[in-house]
């Protein structure tokens, strides 16, 4: 019976060791950490203004908890430029680490700290090689897949329908294809709504109230699925701020012709003989149809174009004239 009682206690003991050992070995693991920046500022070359998004390359050092037993050697390198990164694209980063202790895959792990997005340790090899010093006991060649993460930018504008004052409507965002649009009255928010795939959202059930000032709040969001493990929703932004600067007409498309740019309405007619205000500039086209560019005399008044067609205001023309805010050259 104390033999039985003997091997039992044994056999715990020995469980016990194991279960130890692998808890050390669990606490033993070193960390990097991935810091997800974000951009959503850059804009596109044609003149509907709408924001990109923007990859950019995350901040990768060692955790704290880690940071006195390995360093970072080197700056990440990457399998492809930052400038080609795509959101949701993988690529790979390499890095080199100083440790004061033998170091693997098992031992050594990384995280993104502040996204849904994955990054994965790949291989850790120890380096022979006489570019990297340090006082730790070895070197070693790290190499980590990275999920690109980005933000979604913030419409250019929202505002109601001129023909429908109930209908919110709003400039679509790159890479976006759901919207979060919330209207308020005088008391507050009264329904949120979800718009797939698409730019406005009528609110007339909703608008119930007679002398009240309604507007609304529109917000870019990434769409349910895996979209969202490397996507941020954007800004909101109000509509109540968008009518400080109306932008004119938000609907229509550029075309680059020999002859110079012409903007076609939605209706598919074109601009000609006038001016025009389109996604907040001011533009002025002949009676062909096309924008006009560099110095022109219009009404017996100086105007400044750039290249784009779109008026100088408020600054020093490139051959150093100033003009108003309205435009016109101030001699």
């Amino acid at each position: 019976m104390k033999k039985s009682r003997y091997l039992v206690t044994a056999a715990a003991a020995l469980w016990m060791a194991i279960g130890l050992g692998m808890t050390a070995q669990a606490k033993s693991t070193y960390m990097l950490e991935i810091a997800n920046q974000y951009d959503s500022e850059g804009t596109s070359r044609d003149d509907n203004d709408r924001n990109k998004v923007h990859p950019l390359e995350p901040d990768v050092y060692v955790e704290d908890a880690s940071s006195d037993t390995i360093e970072m050697l080197s700056a990440v390198t990457w399998s492809k430029s930052p400038e080609d990164w795509t959101a949701g694209s993988e690529v790979t980063g390499t890095v080199y680490l100083g440790s004061s202790t033998g170091l693997n895959k098992g031992s050594l792990g990384i995280k993104v700290a502040d996204g849904r997005n994955d990054a994965e340790i790949t291989s850790v090899k120890k380096y022979t090689g006489s570019k990297y010093e340090t006082d730790q006991d070895y070197v070693y060649t790290v190499r980590f897949t990275y999920q690109v993460a980005a933000m979604l930018g913030s419409t250019t504008w929202a505002g109601w329908d001129s023909a429908n004052p109930s209908v919110a409507s709003w400039n679509s965002v790159k890479s976006a294809n759901t919207y979060r649009v919330v209207l308020y009255d005088d008391q507050g928010s009264v329904v949120s709504q979800i718009v797939e795939g698409a730019t406005s959202y009528d609110f007339s059930p909703f608008m119930t109230k007679t002398g009240v000032q309604y507007y609304f709040e529109v917000t870019a969001i990434a769409r349910n699925g895996n979209q969202r493990d490397y996507l941020e929703d954007g800004a909101p932004v109000s509509s109540l701020s968008s009518q400080a600067a109306d932008p004119g007409i938000t609907d229509g498309t550029w075309g680059d012709y020999q002859q110079g740019r012409r903007f076609t309405y939605k209706d598919g007619t074109v601009a000609a003989g006038k001016w025009e205000r389109i996604m907040s500039k001011w533009y002025y086209f002949n009676t062909d149809g096309y924008a006009v560019t560099g110095w022109n005399e219009i009404e017996g008044k100086w105007y400044y174009m750039y290249e784009d067609g779109s008026m100088a205001a408020g600054t020093a023309t490139p051959d150093g004239f100033a003009v108003g805010s309205d435009g016109v050259w101030t001699e």
